[in-house]
Parts: structure tokens; C-alpha cells; sequence
């Protein structure tokens, strides 16, 4: 989710019911050298009630400092998350985020720092072990649990599957079954009948939605409320002018466009637009472009693209 959760896709996703959001990734070694993104990163609007913010590292001397800047700053979160999930490449070759998960001392050390400089609500996000065996999986969430951890998501695919694959409902059920913190479950959250079938299968009363959030903020409404509602070509198209307008108030026109292109690409995916009209989203280099981009949306034929989908 790097790369867009920042204040714009939250204030839109808040506007369809999110309460628990989270921050972007941050680095330990970032806040701890003064990276200018983290500014970005750990803007609060003033507006959200709930903000947790989430940390990524495996240096329990930056996690101790980076911590402290975190409780000491402006921003007063919620809750402090750790991440020992993400299977991205560049976080695993620095033996962070779901690296971690196999040097659980490191891990648990790490975790002491944070427990020990926050005075708030630490929670933590993790992945399976092994598909087979919840043994080790279960071990490692006992382990957290026993060093503070107050809350615990459970990604239900082993690391190297990234995001591809079944989702393994039975260990994360099995977590749940052998902690005492509340466990959410995570993974493959795309629809609302996705978060029911997650909920079902793990037990768990919470689920976490991720990817399933680009370009359909909506997801919230319907996981909510429990109900599909189908969104009108102006409700769409509403809505993510909002979304361009909210890109523009956080980083200037020019940067904005930039950014938004991948966020206009998310609302249009899979609509069966045709092929000239997708590819001038690359082309959207200001308002205006924006402007006469979403025109011809607001004209092309209803059978040519179906925005009640």
C-alpha cells in the first residue's frame, strides 16, 4: 500500500465509513535520519478521529529512537503498529517486515524498544509460517503477545507468495484460538462477500482491508453496512475528482497530477473503456487534462463502459 495511503485516500475511504485507518509504511532509519518524505507520510488530517501509524525495521536501536519521535511529535496517534508482513524485495534484503518474522529474537527485541518508549496501544502485523503447521505461526503471536503486543493482524499467505495465492483462513483461525488479543484477519479483501468469507472461515469479528480499497473506497460502505450498493457513474466520477482535488490540496498541482494518474487508473479499472480513452490517463499532466479527461467519461456510451460494476 505504499504509495497511496496517504490524507487523500484516507479522507476519501473515511467518506465510505473507515474509521481504523493506518498510515504509510514509515521507515525506522527515515524518521531517525530526517527523510523529508516523512512528512508526508505522517500527516494526520485534523478531521480523523482514528489514526494508527506504522513502523518498518529490524534495528532495535532505530526502532527504540524512531519510536520516541513518534510519541514525542505532533501528530498524537493511536496506536503504534509494527510491521513484520511486507514481502516486498527491498524491505526483505534489509531482513525487515516479513524477513523478521524468521529471526523472532531480533523480532522480540525490536518489540521490547517499542514497548517500553510508547505509552499507547502497540499492535502488529505479521504473516504464516508455514501453510501445513499453525505451530509456528501460533508460537510467534504468543511470543508477541506475551512481550505487550495488544493487538495482532494476521496475513494469511506465506511471505514469498506476496499477494497471490489462496489465503491459509485455518491458520489464522488457529492464532486466534491460542491468543488472548483480539486478532484481525488479513488477505484477499476485494469484495464484500471477501470479508465475510475471511470472517467466517478465521472466527475473527475483524477483518483488514488493503488493496481491496484502490479505486473502490466504497468496499467500506458494503462491509459496513452488508450490503452491495451499486455506484452510479456520478457517484464515481465524484468521487474521484474529490480524491484529485484532496491530491492537489496535499501536494501542489504539478506533483498531484503525477500522483494521481495511478489513482485515476485504480476508479477506471475494469470498466471496459475503450483502449484510447484508458491511455490518455498517462498523458494527465494538470487540472484541465484532469477536467476534459472526466468529460469524456461523463458522455461516453453506457454500453461502452459500465459504471454500476
Amino acid at each position: 500500500m505504499a504509495g497511496y495511503t496517504d490524507l487523500p485516500f484516507r479522507r476519501v475511504a473515511r467518506r465510505y465509513g473507515l474509521y481504523y485507518g493506518t498510515t504509510a509504511l514509515i521507515d525506522a532509519g527515515a524518521l531517525v535520519h530526517g527523510n523529508p518524505d516523512n512528512a508526508t507520510i505522517l500527516h494526520r488530517g485534523e478531521e480523523e478521529e482514528w489514526l494508527q501509524v506504522q513502523l518498518l525495521g529490524s534495528i532495535p536501536t532505530d526502532i527504540r529512537t524512531s519510536t520516541r519521535i513518534l510519541r514525542d511529535g505532533p501528530w498524537h496517534f493511536d496506536a503504534l503498529d509494527f510491521n513484520l508482513g511486507c514481502p516486498v524485495r527491498k524491505v526483505i534484503k534489509r531482513l525487515a517486515g516479513a524477513a523478521l518474522m524468521k529471526q523472532p529474537v531480533r523480532a522480540l527485541e525490536c518489540l521490547k524498544e517499542m514497548r517500553d518508549n510508547w505509552p499507547g496501544v502497540l499492535t502488529a502485523k505479521m504473516r504464516i509460517l508455514k501453510e501445513d503447521d499453525p505451530e509456528p505461526t501460533i508460537r510467534l503471536a504468543q511470543q508477541l503477545e506475551a512481550i505487550g503486543v495488544q493487538g495482532l493482524a494476521v496475513h494469511g499467505r506465506l511471505a514469498r507468495m506476496l499477494y497471490a495465492g489462496p489465503v491459509q483462513a485455518h491458520i489464522i483461525r488457529a492464532v486466534r484460538e491460542n491468543v488472548h488479543i483480539p486478532v484481525t484477519a488479513n488477505g484477499g479483501i476485494f469484495t464484500l462477500k471477501d470479508a465475510q468469507t475471511l470472517s467466517e472461515e478465521t472466527g475473527c469479528e475483524r477483518v483488514m482491508v488493503a488493496r481491496g480499497a484502490i479505486g473502490v473506497p466504497w468496499i467500506f460502505r458494503d462491509i459496513a453496512t452488508g450490503n452491495v450498493q451499486p455506484i452510479s457513474r456520478e457517484e464515481l466520477l465524484e468521487t474521484m475528482t474529490y480524491h484529485v482535488e484532496e491530491m492537489i490540496r496535499e501536494y501542489g498541482e504539478k506533483g498531484a497530477m503525477t500522483f494521481s494518474r495511478k489513482i485515476i487508473s485504480s476508479y477506471l479499472s475494469g470498466r471496459g473503456l475503450p483502449h484510447e480513452l484508458r491511455a490518455q490517463v498517462v498523458k494527465v499532466s494538470t487540472w484541465q487534462d484532469f477536467v476534459e479527461l472526466r468529460t469524456q467519461l461523463t458522455t461516453c456510451p453506457a454500453q461502452v463502459a459500465d459504471f454500476h460494476g
